[in-house]
């Protein structure tokens, strides 16, 4: 039930469907528009494209069943995964995907990184949150 979840972690859940959505679009996109990506003199490949793409998306779709479930591993994971995240993001601004373009949104780009990964960290440490993936109850056994 929808409801027995604390509501920031709904609000985690849809953060990572985005993200995780996005780069299902990318990986299909990338195979589906693969002849036109090709004859683009573009920095990186359709494989790039197509296996991050899939890679995160895998990786996503696993973290969000995880939040979602309520599963011991989830939280951690999904730290682990939006840290991970957050820093392929930035080598692919920076060293794979150079353009005078990409380059004009970095101050906002890295705002909206901080502010997610506040989002991530902080909402997951919440005590309601730890209560629903069932880590404050084995704090009180093992007392």
């Amino acid at each position: 039930m929808i409801f027995k979840r604390p509501w920031i972690l709904f609000i985690t859940v849809i953060v990572f469907t985005l993200f995780t959505a996005a780069e299902w679009v990318r990986f299909v996109e990338s195979i589906r528009l693969w002849s036109y990506l090709s004859s683009l003199n573009a920095a990186v490949s359709p494989h790039y494209q197509a296996v991050t793409g899939f890679v995160w998306g895998v990786c996503g779709l696993a973290a969000v069943v995880g939040l979602w479930g309520g599963k011991p591993w989830a939280r951690r994971a999904a730290r682990i995964l939006a840290v991970t995240y957050a820093g392929y993001y930035w080598i692919d601004q920076v060293f794979i995907g150079k353009s005078e373009i990409r380059t004009t949104n970095w101050p906002f780009l890295g705002g909206a990184t901080v502010v997610l990964l506040a989002l991530v960290w902080g909402s997951l440490a919440l005590p309601a949150v730890r209560n629903f993936f069932g880590e404050d109850n084995d704090q009180k056994e093992q007392d």
